[in-house]
């Protein structure tokens, strides 16, 4: 009995500490903000908020790894990870946006995407906010795969003043001076936009399926390991 003891204490610890990385996840989002709408597309800031992203988005890993399933028994908070994610994006992609437009670079190749992204969440807020409060985020391979892309291109995006100016190095050694002089690269920004793009293809799939299925709470394997302890 003292390992079944011991045992459910680590989920348990575990779960805290999952609990904790998901809300360092929406402490540092604000932050990321601040930068970007402060001095982006500087690089050293740049760099800051790059680092920053990546910190954040790893969080959404291990918070799973320690914690398990957001749905889960262990998760007191799992309710608040898909949350964090959106926050996080949908942040990001704001500040980002508010940069371009201030700056007069708007265009619909990222506003598209952009909006719908961020519509989609403020949608399902409005109108599955209580149900998916209450049980948490259906979790699917869509809204996964949607989550993933989105990181992807929002890292990619903010990351793209300093990754541009690796690129131009390496052309300035093949191509001549002069031709980095002349225009430099759009490989960053144009790979973030696209992978922003298949991120709206997927939260569109998997926006429909959350507007069109009941919310309803799911066991996790986390509930019968402190419910049934073994007795090994």
């Amino acid at each position: 009995m003292n390992k079944d003891e011991d045992r459910i204490n680590v989920q348990e610890t575990g779960g805290a500490l999952a609990d904790a990385l998901t809300f360092l996840r929406i402490v540092v989002t604000p932050v990321i903000m601040v930068l970007i709408l402060w001095a982006w597309p500087d690089t050293q800031i740049a760099i800051l908020a790059t680092v920053l992203f990546i910190i954040a988005a790893l969080t959404d890993i291990f918070d799973d790894f320690f914690g398990g399933a957001s749905r889960g028994a262990l998760r007191r908070y799992g309710y608040l990870d898909d949350v964090a994610d959106t926050i996080l994006v949908v942040g990001v992609l704001v500040a980002l946006g508010v940069v371009l437009l201030r700056n007069g670079m708007a265009s619909w190749t990222w506003i598209v995407p952009f909006a719908i992204l961020i519509l989609r969440e403020v949608i399902i807020g409005l109108t599955k906010g209580f149900e998916l409060a209450r049980f948490g985020w259906p979790d699917n391979p869509l809204s996964n795969a949607k989550a993933g892309f989105s990181m992807l291109g929002a890292a990619l995006l903010v990351a793209s003043p300093w990754l541009t100016q690796w690129i131009d190095m390496i052309r300035a050694g093949t191509d001549g001076a002069m031709a980095v002089y002349d225009e430099a690269s759009p490989f960053i920004w144009l790979t973030g936009t696209v992978v922003l793009w298949i991120a709206a293809l997927f939260s569109l799939v998997s926006g429909y399926k959350i507007l069109s299925s009941p919310i309803t709470p799911v066991a996790d394997e986390t509930d019968q390991a402190i419910e049934n302890p073994s007795n090994d």
